[in-house]
């Protein structure tokens, strides 16, 4: 059985390619806090509503294929990552990294997200 926390990102993770709204907008209610944070390098995304716009916006793009992960999910008694990667029809994927925190009832409060892969040290 896992854990709140895995149960929690892998309902996002399912949302996040959830074409049917409803369905998608039940996932988010299951494992987003209302008040959630997305933050990236240059924006946060502030509550589930506008997390909900955003995926919305991702799943309208004609060249997505789909959204899939990369690594395992990694989670400790509040935290999680992963890898993921948006794959387009046009050769054109977007890796990302996520790390983020999950609330008491549950719920993601914050999810941190990185685009891109890391470069290794020695190419920095």
């Amino acid at each position: 059985m896992g854990s709140i926390v895995d149960a929690a990102v892998k309902t996002y993770i399912d949302a996040a390619s959830e074409r049917d709204p409803e369905k998608r907008a039940a996932m988010l209610d299951a494992c987003f806090a209302a008040d959630g944070r997305v933050v990236s390098r240059s924006r946060e995304i502030r509550g589930r509503a506008a997390v909900a716009d955003e995926i919305a916006k991702l799943l309208e793009d004609p060249l997505l294929v789909r959204v899939r992960v990369l690594s395992v999910i990694d989670t400790g008694n509040t935290t999680f990552r992963f890898r993921s990667v948006v794959e387009r029809s046009d050769g054109k994927n977007f890796e990302f990294f996520d790390a983020g925190e999950v609330d008491p009832a549950g719920r993601i409060s914050l999810l941190l997200t990185f685009a891109g892969p890391l470069r290794d040290a020695a190419d920095a």
